[in-house]
């Protein structure tokens, strides 16, 4: 069988990452075929204390050390001068002061990447808050309360920011890699939580300035074709139809049932009225679809070619007929196991894919224990058996 492609076989990197933004950069690194040494610790990393851990962590070996010594980091120092990537989420005061801020690093090996994501920014009067993913992802890039029903607040689903972060991270890696090859030069690579929000939020940001306010009620949208149905059954459907208004409005009142206002004078100019007549179409829609039950609401508009999908709970995922076609989650053996009986989760697999294999899912069945790869990852970088020992009897080093 030919072995699968691996875009990333041969980098070198170190992962000082913790929590859930960082790790998820680097297990990306991992699973397209970089050699990732992660560094944490003696007590461990924070990222062991959610039952994500083995998402975050497998595929990477682990090394713990205490770098508030001298012994620590040499040894540190010498991972660094083997390596090609250097990853960090720690606040730049942190690095700063384990001596590891950019120009420190670069100072040990020239043409480092030096990659770090952090909450706010590097920079500004908040850089070195405490910024996890609901605070600086949700709260602060406006999305907790605009992309909310009117007069309420989502509640953040914890990671999002954090993936989507560690995603955009990954991606500049790589395009600094590329850059390197090209002229020779490492660089500083950053992003942050806040910066994914900012992005990622462009639709709202951009419209306000043509008058838009939020955050809106589904009752009156922007677009009734852009907005989500409850069906007879309870349950909902989304719908997207965001251009060829006047294609899609006869077709679609047709399916609905609604075949009397086909050639209406009220929607002759449906695209330039789509927005004052909103509410009332919902309203339409809203009886319309409350006749049909989801699945042949789904049936009538797949039959249009409308955009639209079932609105399904996170649970229906991992039976979804799609998603196992495409193989987007796979089994891995838990660390800490949900029971007894089970003693496997389903984690999603890395959502790019290489000529259709089983791209990003990793073999090994679980992340490492603290330190696992202690004694291997430093005899590799040119410490003798004695003087591990005595980093061990020390407490420069731990390998549980």
């Amino acid at each position: 069988m030919e072995e699968m492609f691996k875009p990333l076989k041969g980098v070198k990197v170190v992962d000082l990452t913790l929590a859930g933004s960082g790790p998820s950069c680097t297990k990306l690194l991992a699973e397209y075929g970089a050699q990732v040494i992660w560094v944490e610790a003696l007590s461990g990393s924070s990222t062991r204390s959610v039952h994500k851990f083995d998402f975050y962590t497998t595929g990477k070996r682990a090394i713990a050390l205490n770098l508030k010594t001298a012994g620590g980091k040499e040894a540190l120092r010498r991972i660094i001068d083997d390596s090609d990537v250097f990853v960090s989420n720690y606040r730049p005061i942190g690095l700063a002061h384990l001596g590891l801020t950019y120009d420190e690093v670069k100072a040990i090996k020239p043409d480092i990447i030096y990659a770090t994501l952090t909450g706010f920014g590097e920079v500004g009067p908040e850089a070195n808050n405490a910024g996890y993913d609901p605070v600086a992802f949700w709260a602060k890039g406006g999305m907790l309360r605009d992309i909310a029903e009117k007069g309420s607040l989502v509640v953040p689903p914890i990671a999002v920011g954090d993936i989507a972060s560690g995603l955009s991270l990954f991606g500049g890696i790589c395009a600094a890699l590329y850059g390197r090859k090209q002229t020779g030069k490492g660089c500083h690579v950053y992003t942050s939580l806040l910066a994914q929000a900012v992005y990622l939020n462009h639709d709202a940001l951009i419209e306000t300035q043509y008058g838009e306010e939020y955050p809106k009620s589904r009752l009156e949208p922007r677009r009734a074709l852009l907005n989500t149905y409850q069906c007879s059954d309870g349950n909902w459907i989304t719908l997207t139809i965001t251009a060829s208004f006047d294609k899609y409005f006869g077709s679609l009142m047709n399916a609905v049932g609604r075949p009397d206002l086909v050639g209406d004078p009220r929607w002759t100019c449906f695209e330039d009225t789509m927005f004052d007549k909103a509410p009332e179409l919902v309203r339409i829609l809203d009886e319309a679809f409350g006749k049909m039950t989801q699945d042949e609401a789904i049936a009538a508009l797949n039959a249009i070619d409308a955009p639209v999908a079932k609105v399904q709970s996170t649970k229906d995922l991992l039976t979804d007929p799609q998603v196992l076609a495409n193989k987007y989650i796979y089994k891995l053996e838990a660390t800490v196991p949900p029971s007894e009986d089970q003693r496997e989760i389903v984690v999603p697999a890395s959502p790019l894919k290489f000529n259709f294999e089983d791209s990003g899912v990793i073999g090994q069945t679980r992340g490492p224990r603290i330190g696992e790869h202690s004694r291997e990852i430093l005899g590799e970088y040119g410490f003798s058996k004695e003087e591990i020992d005595q980093m061990f009897d020390d407490k420069i080093v731990v390998e549980k």
